[in-house]
């Protein structure tokens, strides 16, 4: 019987309450809004099932390469690249399973802009499915429905993070050869519940509610990106990278991730998904005419079945193929954990005692005068306006 005692321990990958057969775990949402397995003693069969699926504790033999082929790549379509988090490639891995009647599994937002997965063999549900959402998903009994597909002999592409797409081939328990899995180089998972405190400010702000999320929006280029958040009313809150309080306590202070991401066991080659995307960050120090600011993905090739798919979208996407000992420099997340910092304990300490704006200004404050004239110059290099800004289809 499946029991955390320590909550580094737990990426709430999914895999033990997908695989209980007599469904008695639930997924339970502690102080900080992360989610942990708990068990029913009185329903529990004592099968040992979910202890043994795992995977921090049972991790699979990972056949694939350990030298993956590296590329940089992004979509001929210039709507899909610009509306992406980066290159476009997910998109059109996801349109060749939707041309072969398949289904795709990936991360959406539902009506309460909370984010769980999905899966679905129409291709309208690309846009949703498509871009980062930078909180922790709900799994939910996604891994059963994926199941299901793959014994009835659909083709199945399943998108998320590293600890994820493990969590679903220990649950799975065999290899299926119409499965395809895809992840990307993850900084961590946010909290939800820190999340929903933001976006609840922001309709306080904006007196209405939101109608549209879109993180790493473009309109001012891919390096210097922005989170946009349409409302109800019409307006639009449009926050710059190193500006959205979100991202700042995200991305420069480890404000709010899960524990489990603060020491991933998930980072090292070779990757179990058959392709890893992630941005291309740092590309225009290896060839500056792969970056046009617009959005440029780097992937990675660790199985032949995603070498198999790559080739299928070649005619769709630009590519390179990158031979140099700078590929990961820009992306130090690919085999590093971030920093738990003191802020992070001090946040969760007083997310139930304290407002949104309150613990943003304690905790992940905005950048002083100093430092936002170090970021203008550092970003001036990137300034190029995208003329054409992304509409929601």
């Amino acid at each position: 019987m499946i029991e955390i005692k320590n909550k580094i321990n737990c990426t709430s990958c999914g895999a033990c309450y997908n695989i209980c057969p007599v469904n008695a775990i639930e997924m339970v949402e502690d102080n900080e809004g992360f989610k942990y397995p708990k068990v029913d003693a009185q329903k529990c069969i004592q099968c040992g099932l979910c202890d043994k699926t795992c995977p921090i504790y049972n991790k699979k033999e990972i056949n694939n390469s350990k030298t993956p082929k590296v590329f940089a790549a992004w979509s001929k379509d210039e709507f899909i690249r610009l509306d992406s988090t980066s290159g476009g490639i997910f998109s059109e891995l996801a349109k060749q399973i939707y041309s072969e009647n398949g289904y795709v599994c990936g991360a959406v937002y539902n009506e309460e802009w909370m984010v769980e997965h999905f899966i679905s063999n129409n291709i309208k549900d690309l846009d949703k499915i498509r871009s980062s959402k930078y909180l922790q998903s709900n799994i939910n009994y996604i891994f059963r429905e994926i199941k299901e597909k793959l014994i009835n002999g659909s083709k199945v592409l399943f998108c998320g993070s590293p600890c994820q797409v493990h969590g679903l081939y220990n649950y799975l328990q065999k290899d299926y050869k119409n499965l395809i899995t895809v992840d990307f180089i993850c900084r961590g998972m946010n909290s939800p519940k820190i999340f929903k405190k933001y976006i609840e400010n922001l309709e306080q702000k904006y007196k209405s509610k939101i109608s549209y999320i879109k993180f790493k929006n473009k309109i001012n280029g891919w390096h210097n990106f922005s989170t946009k958040i349409d409302f109800e009313n019409g307006n639009t809150y449009i926050g710059g990278r190193y500006y959205d309080s979100y991202m700042i306590g995200y991305l420069k202070y480890n404000a709010f991730m899960r524990p489990s991401c603060y020491d991933c066991k998930f980072k090292d080659l070779p990757k179990m998904a058959d392709i890893t995307v992630a941005d291309f960050w740092g590309i225009e120090n290896i060839n500056k005419k792969l970056d046009e600011n617009k959005g440029t993905s780097m992937v990675l090739i660790n199985s032949k079945q995603g070498e198999e798919l790559f080739e299928q979208i070649k005619k769709n996407i630009n590519f390179q193929e990158i031979v140099s000992n700078k590929i990961f420099e820009g992306n130090i997340c690919m085999q590093n954990s971030v920093e738990k910092t003191p802020n992070r304990q001090l946040v969760f300490e007083n997310i139930d005692n304290l407002s949104y704006e309150e613990l943003h200004k304690k905790y992940f404050p905005s950048p002083n005068l100093i430092e936002k004239v170090k970021i203008f110059f550092n970003t001036n290099k990137y300034a190029m306006k995208i003329k054409k800004i992304i509409k929601r289809k």
